[in-house]
């Protein structure tokens, strides 16, 4: 399983373009500042680096981040280009100066207001790396992110398969569909905060259940202690807040909660208290820097727009074939969602141990804040957009999961094909995602696939890996292979895992035939 996993993460990190991550360019401006030691960076002054500026030029990009920098050329725009021109500009991309570092650009950073751990992490690679081309240091940080975060995920979403209990091979079959979501990779294994961020929410939660089940000041100490960092880490841990809370208070731990206070005001307490100072809230969102405020924010949602709003958004956080903010089959995705829909049926109709109730409060918290940030965007998009970013609900992965497979180890045939779909659907999505859409499409295919021009593209793998040498950061041999071995891995898992669960729901039901 973590073979599987860091495969996943080479070989994204390797196949995503430069710049192909959510906000890349102005993530990796915030290391790169701290990385030259020019302190943290204020989103109404800071400037990403002229590397920067002249990278953004040259690479190209989706529609999306042209919007965002009209400097931009987009995939259909580079690939329009003559072969010679779009060699000449691969080369001097990885020939940029990267003495340019020192130097500003009129690009303003702003990704600073982001709190900053992730960032201090990464700038000790990126200060090693100083002299390399910039390409290559982005990818070397993208897998060291998606490495780390791999890592992280697979121990926590174990741990808490232990904490409820599950059978065996249930816990296989929760961690094979985290580690087979595409927006999970297209979240962690790119140049940015959220690769901690999404790990350490799980962590958090395994910690709050263990603080749960028997409330020591050590443990109560450990919690704190992960909370911080994640408020170190991104402002949405805010969330969480009452969780902890609710947990001290219910086991009546009143010097463990005094404590923990302390740790939090101690550790995070100055960077949310420099946010209320700077820019008069204390999540620092640029939104509410603009004057959009929660009140305004309810006020301006239409309720007819509210369940066309979660389908999209179920999709997305499904897959949206990165920054190309492309989709997958609707069909495909509603299938997957309605999966997971009847597992969650199937737990809601078993008894409920308290640690359950404690996952169940975790999500509804975080949908809670889900919701009121998609009610800010609402406001900023004039009501164009009543979606919050897709990345953030890789925080509900491994727990929502980890419920439709608690409840689908509960009942027997029917579990068994829920928890079936539910598998074979994820490991089936990732695989094509690879092949089908992310390979074709930075490849320059960027028409509806069809299998007709699939069959066309494959005929023609020469030209068309060719083509992908051109814009991905790895070389076609690492994306080849690794995509390869992601496959083979992933078709495996799911046949031995989805024997596994109908044997040995076979075996334990042959005694209860001859009773």
């Amino acid at each position: 399983m973590l073979v599987y996993g860091c495969a996943n993460a080479i070989l994204y990190s390797s196949l995503l373009p430069l710049w192909g991550g959510f906000d890349e360019p102005f993530h990796f401006g915030y290391v790169e500042a701290l990385a030259n030691n020019a302190g943290f960076p204020d989103p109404r002054s800071s400037r990403l680096s002229a590397e920067e500026a002249r990278a953004i030029v040259l690479a190209p990009a989706s529609p999306s981040i042209q919007h965002n920098l009209p400097q931009v050329t987009t995939f259909s725009q580079y690939f329009a280009l003559p072969p010679e021109e779009r060699q000449t500009r691969r080369q001097e991309l990885f020939a940029i100066d990267p003495a340019l570092r020192s130097n500003s650009s009129r690009f303003v950073n702003y990704e600073g207001l982001q709190a900053p751990l992730a960032y201090l992490i990464l700038a000790g690679p990126e200060r090693m790396l100083a002299g390399q081309p910039l390409p290559f240091r982005v990818m070397v940080l993208r897998i060291f992110c998606g490495l780390s975060a791999t890592i992280l995920l697979v121990s926590g979403t174990l741990r808490l398969a232990g904490q409820l209990e599950m059978p065996q091979p249930w816990p296989e079959l929760l961690t094979f569909c985290v580690l087979s979501s595409q927006m999970i990779w297209a979240t962690v294994a790119h140049v940015a905060n959220d690769w901690l961020a999404a790990p350490v929410a799980l962590w958090l939660l395994v910690l709050i259940i263990d603080l749960y089940e028997r409330a020591t000041m050590r443990r109560a100490i450990a919690s704190a202690a992960v909370l911080a960092l994640g408020l170190l880490t991104k402002a949405y841990f805010l969330a969480f807040i009452p969780l902890f809370a609710a947990v001290c208070l219910l086991r009546r731990r009143f010097r463990e909660a005094s404590v923990t206070a302390i740790i939090l005001a101690v550790a995070a307490g100055p960077w949310y208290y420099r946010n209320i100072a700077r820019y008069g809230t204390i999540s620092g969102m640029q939104e509410l820097r603009l004057g959009i405020h929660p009140a305004q924010a309810l006020r301006a949602v239409r309720p007819g727009r509210i369940i066309p709003a979660i389908d999209m958004f179920l999709r997305q956080a499904l897959w949206t074939g990165d920054n190309l903010f492309r989709s997958f089959s609707i069909v495909t995705l509603r299938l997957i969602i309605l999966a997971c829909v009847a597992g969650l049926l199937l737990w809601i109709g078993s008894r409920h141990k308290p640690r359950e109730w404690i996952i169940a409060g975790y999500i509804a918290l975080f949908a809670l804040a889900l919701s009121y940030d998609a009610a800010i965007n609402f406001v900023m998009s004039n009501g164009e957009t009543m979606s919050p970013g897709e990345w953030y609900a890789q925080v509900l992965l491994t727990p929502v999961l980890a419920l439709v497979f608690l409840g689908a180890s509960r009942w027997r045939r029917i579990g068994q094909v829920t928890a079936t779909a539910v598998t074979v659907l994820y490991g089936y999505v990732l695989v094509v995602t690879y092949w089908e859409k992310l390979i074709p499409m930075y490849s320059g295919i960027q028409e509806r696939m069809t299998l007709k021009l699939l069959v066309e593209a494959y005929r023609h793998a020469s030209r068309m890996f060719a083509a992908l040498g051109e814009v991905s950061l790895g070389s076609t041999v690492v994306i080849v292979a690794g995509g390869a071995l992601v496959t083979s891995l992933a078709v495996v898992q799911m046949a031995c895992f989805t024997l596994r669960l109908w044997r040995d729901v076979e075996k334990r039901e042959a005694p209860s035939a001859k009773q």
